[in-house]
C-alpha cells in the first residue's frame, strides 16, 4: 500500500468513526494536505530519479581525461603484439577503414605512444612502432597482462 493510499485509509477510516464533527473536519483536513504532500513527493521522487538516468547516460558518454577512446586501445593493443604493422594492416586487422586506423594511429603518435621506423622507404606505407609508453599505458590501465 502506498502512503497515498495509507492516507486515503485514514480518512475513510476518521469519517466513519464515532469522534466530533470538528475533529473528522480537521482530521480530513489534515489527510488531504498529507495526501497533496505525498503526491509532490513522488512527483519530485520520479523527476529526480530522471535526472540521475539522464546525469548517469552523461557521464557513461564522457572519457576521464588521458584515457584513449576504445578503438584507439584497440590499435594500441595490436600493436603490442604485432609491432610495425602498417595502418592498411591495421584495418584488416580490426575491421576498419583505413583513414580510421589513420585516425587512431595519429591519436597514438601525438601522444607519443607510437613512432615510425627511423629510415623509410619512399613509395612504401611506413609501420607504426610502440614506444615504451604506449606500453606503459596498456600494462598500468590493465588492457594486456
Amino acid at each position: 500500500m502506498s502512503a497515498l493510499d495509507t492516507a486515503k485509509e485514514l480518512g475513510r477510516m476518521a469519517t466513519t468513526a464515532t469522534l466530533s464533527k470538528d475533529v473528522i473536519d480537521l482530521f480530513k483536513e489534515k489527510v488531504a494536505l498529507l495526501a497533496d504532500q505525498v503526491t509532490t513527493l513522488e512527483t519530485e521522487n520520479a523527476n529526480l530519479k530522471k535526472e540521475v538516468t539522464n546525469l548517469q547516460e552523461q557521464f557513461s558518454r564522457v572519457q576521464p581525461k588521458g584515457e584513449l577512446a576504445e578503438d584507439t586501445v584497440r590499435v594500441l593493443k595490436l600493436l603490442f603484439d604485432n609491432d610495425g604493422m602498417t595502418d592498411s594492416q591495421i584495418a584488416g586487422a580490426l575491421g576498419m577503414s583505413k583513414g580510421m586506423a589513420e585516425y587512431h594511429t595519429g591519436a597514438l603518435h601525438q601522444k607519443k605512444m607510437l613512432t615510425y621506423p627511423m629510415i623509410r622507404t619512399i613509395g612504401r606505407e611506413p609501420g607504426n612502432y610502440l614506444c615504451q609508453s604506449g606500453r606503459e599505458y596498456l600494462v598500468t590501465h590493465g588492457h594486456v597482462r
